[in-house]
């Protein structure tokens, strides 16, 4: 059997789970606009005059890089049971959620205008990662039932 050297140990899905509540708690109160207290941090950031020193909130910064990061533990970790057909299972699922975060974007171009579209396609960079864990785990949840 050859092992997926691109994974992280399981150890890692059981972090992110616990990372992603409450950073995604924290990311959809941004995304609703609910009023979170205003840290400000110095930050350097990429602009115009190619690098500046501004200033960044807290909370949306580690809401947001919190949550890429629990996404990316529950998604990118080995299964107990790591065979070739999970490697299977998982590419199809990587390539299904490609396509449908593909349709919801494509939507999202033609329906959504201004400033909604920027929220709308930041959200959509974590539809991916989300898509994907669910149609992942679904699939495997349903070939453990049936090898039952």
């Amino acid at each position: 059997m050859k092992t997926s050297n691109y994974l992280l140990p399981n150890s890692f899905k059981k972090i992110g789970m616990l990372m992603f509540l409450p950073f995604a708690a924290i990311c959809l109160c941004l995304l609703l606009d609910v009023k979170l207290p205003y840290i400000a941090i110095p930050w350097i950031a990429i602009g115009d005059g190619l690098f500046y020193q501004g200033e960044a909130d807290l909370f949306t910064e580690l809401g947001m890089m919190g949550l890429l990061i629990s996404l990316s533990f529950i998604a990118l970790s080995r299964e107990k049971d790591e065979d070739e057909m999970t490697g299977q299972i998982r590419m199809k699922s990587f390539v299904w959620s490609l396509w449908f975060t593909t349709f919801v974007l494509a939507f999202g171009i033609l329906f959504i205008m201004g400033l909604d579209f920027l929220s709308f396609s930041l959200a959509a960079l974590y539809l991916y990662y989300l898509v994907y864990i669910l149609k992942f785990n679904l699939t495997m949840k349903s070939i453990r039932r049936q090898g039952r």
